[in-house]
């Protein structure tokens, strides 16, 4: 049945004229931000830059070229951009290609989606240029953010199209993109009965692709899933902060940036209500369509589907939930399935009161819509513009310090342990993704298994009945592995508390801390 209202929808659907255009625009847009933010991508990007290096340069899964560590927290971007890292040789250059192909990819898929549910077209390359421009999102490019939005949006068309290997496959990529967003797709599968018919075939596809990499990491790696997973559960909120309200947060913060960042939950929260009531009128209207077809009659252009955008919406509002629900603290990053999810969720709203036709009573509110959508997107690419070209550093971030604060800790460090001759490490200060990438020179839990593995023992000490049988069996083939040594250890004072006679560096952020310094001391001194 499936198959035959799109073969129809396809049949009544003109070809648009330069319908490429749209994703050439996307394209260079894309192409744009990046050159805006290369220079300032937050802490966490890096440490995902390290990790696909490594991978790409020296077949090493680790966060340092000769560690192997397992706290990357989406094995599939790793690999996705150490592939290209490998084929073009500069990490960065990579992530620019991929952030490109992304955003097209985006757009396009989006598009398909669009015109087969009864949307405008245009539909696709809208969502895409909003989520485009929205300071979160651009400020979370690196991380794996936009890879999941685009295998999102790539589900969401097989499931339209009842197609229930690639759902399947794409479900899988999903997961391994980012475990935590298995709470979406579990919510959108449940709402598109065309998969439901065939959910059989849709989990096999999704164990092929889940479960290869779950059974290396496993016996290679020394765990199925990413060690992170232990610090994300004991990790606690920022005082009376967490995902749960640190929107609030970031809008006291960063003030204009941090408005737009959130804006379009808002805006999507209403999409989703004017969606859910054309999806209501569509169900009256279903007994007239039949008489109508009785009659020999047909409407023109595809009937209206608006369940699968409110299922997408839905999705993300569950993972939402499910962060929420585990007190997670409001890393920027973890709102991004939201924040995207919802801005899709508004541009299939703005495309449903367009209408099909112009005859359409709701033109009127389509226009208004619409016109709202491009100034709220104008208003984002001025902020970007404005924020500096290119960026000093992200306009919604947590770090400690600039990227080119980093920069300068990293080559100082570097060439006082290479004088030196003794261990080629030290401890991280707080934060390690940039430090470790400019430097190869930086351990925590993030990048030497030993430091991670007292939070494990504590893990598996306080924990009893079937969850502690699922983590001894998620650790049955890890090693002990002993600390590696080094040499000084990095920490963050607040300006003006530095230890006399100690080595130290001036850092400063737009994030709400004190004024500080990253200071160097002997190892084991403090």
């Amino acid at each position: 049945m499936t198959k035959e209202i799109d073969s129809t929808v396809t049949a009544r659907r003109a070809p648009a004229p330069l319908g490429w255009l749209p994703l050439v625009g996307v394209g260079a847009l894309a192409a744009a931000t990046f050159l805006l933010l290369r220079t300032a991508l937050v802490d966490d990007a890096y440490i995902t830059l390290a990790y696909a290096r490594n991978v790409a340069f020296h077949g090493t899964w680790g966060l340092l070229s000769d560690i192997t560590s397992n706290t990357a927290t989406s094995p599939l971007w790793v690999i996705v951009l150490s592939v290209v890292t490998f084929v073009v040789r500069r990490p960065v250059l990579a992530l620019g290609i991929l952030h490109v192909a992304i955003a097209v990819g985006l757009a396009a898929s989006l598009r398909s989606s669009a015109l087969r549910t009864g949307l405008p077209g245009w539909v696709g390359p809208l969502a895409a240029v909003a989520v485009g421009v929205n300071p979160l999102l651009l400020s979370s490019v690196g991380l794996e953010s936009a890879f999941v939005l685009l295998l999102l949006s790539l589900l969401l068309r097989a499931g339209i199209a009842g197609r229930a290997v690639p759902y399947g496959l794409l479900a899988g990529a999903v997961v391994l993109a980012r475990m935590d967003a298995a709470v979406a797709v579990v919510v959108v599968t449940l709402l598109l009965p065309a998969v439901l018919r065939r959910l059989h075939v849709a989990v096999g596809a999704s164990l092929v692709v889940a479960v290869p990499w779950l059974a290396f990491s496993w016996v290679f790696l020394g765990s199925a899933l990413p060690d992170t997973l232990v610090l994300k559960v004991q990790q606690s909120s920022w005082g009376p902060w967490d995902v749960r309200n640190g929107a609030l947060l970031y809008v006291q913060v960063f003030a204009e940036n941090g408005a737009l960042a959130f804006l379009p939950v808002l805006l999507g929260a209403l999409g989703w209500l004017v969606l859910a009531g054309f999806a209501l009128h569509a169900r009256s209207r279903a007994v007239d369509a039949v008489d109508v077809t009785a009659t020999g009659a047909h409407p023109a252009g595809a009937a209206l589907r608006p369940v699968p955008w409110l299922a997408l919406g839905l999705g993300g509002a569950a993972h939402y939930a499910a962060l929420s629900v585990l007190g997670v603290p409001p890393y920027h990053w973890y709102y991004s399935i939201l924040v995207g999810t919802t801005t899709i969720v508004a541009a299939a709203a703005v495309g449903a009161c367009w209408g099909r036709a112009a005859s359409s009573p709701l033109r009127p509110v389509g226009w208004g819509a619409l016109v709202a959508a491009a100034a709220i997107a104008v208003v984002s690419g001025v902020a970007d513009v404005r924020h500096g070209t290119p960026w000093p550093i992200a306009p919604v971030q947590t770090n400690f310090a600039t990227p080119a604060q980093y920069d300068e800790i990293a080559e100082d460090v570097e060439a006082r342990l290479a004088a030196e001759g003794g261990p080629r490490y030290v401890t991280s200060p707080g934060e390690i993704g940039h430090l470790a990438y400019a430097c190869d020179c930086v351990v925590d839990q993030f990048a030497d298994p030993g430091r991670i593995q007292p939070q494990i023992d504590a893990a598996l000490e306080s924990s009893s009945g079937v969850v502690r049988e699922l983590l001894e069996l998620n650790y049955r083939f890890r090693d002990d592995p002993e600390p590696v040594p080094v040499a000084y250890d990095l920490f963050r004072y607040d300006r003006g508390t530095e230890p006399p006679g100690s080595t130290w560096w001036p850092i400063t952020t737009t994030w709400a801390m004190p004024l500080s310094s990253i200071v160097m001391l002997p190892a084991g001194q403090q």
